[in-house]
Parts: structure tokens; C-alpha cells; sequence
């Protein structure tokens, strides 16, 4: 089985942002562009977010200008049953 997971995706989406434009942000000033709460932001960065609004995911893909597969990430899971089907 594989799972979805967010862990650390936002960190290296702000990462990307920062070498394009030069500009760095912090979580908190994420939510704050992106009009969601710092829990969510700061939940999805550690992979342990389990329900999220797909308004504040589409507000959160609008702001870092990405797709939402640049969030959210298939993985195989820790028990190494790499079936490629989702769960």
C-alpha cells in the first residue's frame, strides 16, 4: 500500500520560492498570504495533517504557484508493500 503525505513539502516549496525571487518566507507568513490558519501550515510541513480544507489547498497552490502534487506526495508504506495501489 502506498500513502499521501505533505512531510516537508512546504519547506521546500518556500525553499524554491526563495532562490526565485530572493525573498524568504516563514511558515507563519505563509498562512498569512495564503489566508489559512498557521496550524494547518505548520501541520502539513510534518506530514500530520489527516483532513484539510481543498479551498485552503487550492489558496496554499495559488500562493506558492504550484500544483497540488507539489504538496501532496504518494509514498510507499513503511512496511515496504509497494503495490502501487493508493489506499
Amino acid at each position: 500500500m502506498r500513502y499521501l503525505t505533505s512531510l516537508g513539502r512546504i519547506t521546500i516549496l518556500l525553499g524554491r520560492q526563495q532562490a526565485s525571487t530572493g525573498e524568504r518566507w516563514s511558515l507563519r507568513r505563509l498562512a498569512a498570504e495564503a489566508g489559512v490558519p498557521k496550524d494547518l501550515i505548520y501541520r502539513l510541513d510534518a506530514g500530520q495533517a489527516r483532513h484539510v480544507d481543498l479551498e485552503a489547498l487550492a489558496r496554499l497552490c495559488m500562493t506558492l504557484h504550484c500544483d497540488l502534487g507539489d504538496l501532496l506526495v504518494w509514498k510507499p508504506a513503511p512496511n515496504g508493500d509497494g503495490d502501487g495501489e493508493p489506499v
